[in-house]
């Protein structure tokens, strides 16, 4: 369990700084600014959702025989329905054209690494 979790909060620490660098990159392109979207906001998100993320992975490893295709899926409904959510309802204008591009770096990034790390491990506590 310590394993899935350290790699949890890895993989969150990769996306988001790969998610922080798009975001400063996007909004000086844009010249967007928001409150509720920020470095700090960014690298939370990663890291929650990448450690819940591992624990779906683990728990889909010891279940099924294809844990990655499975994961991958979810990842990919869950960053959709994020994105969504953000199109739909945003919280601040224009924010989802700043926060799309966000999730999907960060669910890529989590589909190829916590199934990759996990794996390195024979044995998931």
């Amino acid at each position: 369990m310590r394993k899935t979790w350290m790699v949890g909060l890895r993989v969150g620490i990769i996306s988001g700084i790969a998610g922080i660098a798009l975001f400063y990159l996007l909004i000086a392109i844009t010249g967007f600014h928001f409150k509720q979207l920020n470095p700090v906001s960014i690298m939370v998100a990663s890291i929650i959702v990448n450690c819940v993320g591992a624990l779906i992975y683990a728990k889909l490893r010891r279940k099924t025989a294809r844990p990655r295709l499975i994961y991958a899926l979810i990842a990919i409904i869950v960053a959709l329905l994020l994105s969504l959510m953000d199109w739909a309802y945003p919280p601040e204008p224009q924010i989802g054209d700043v926060s799309n591009p966000i999730h999907a770096i960060v669910v890529t990034i989590s589909i190829v690494l916590i199934p990759r790390w996990l794996r390195e491990g024979r044995s998931i506590k």
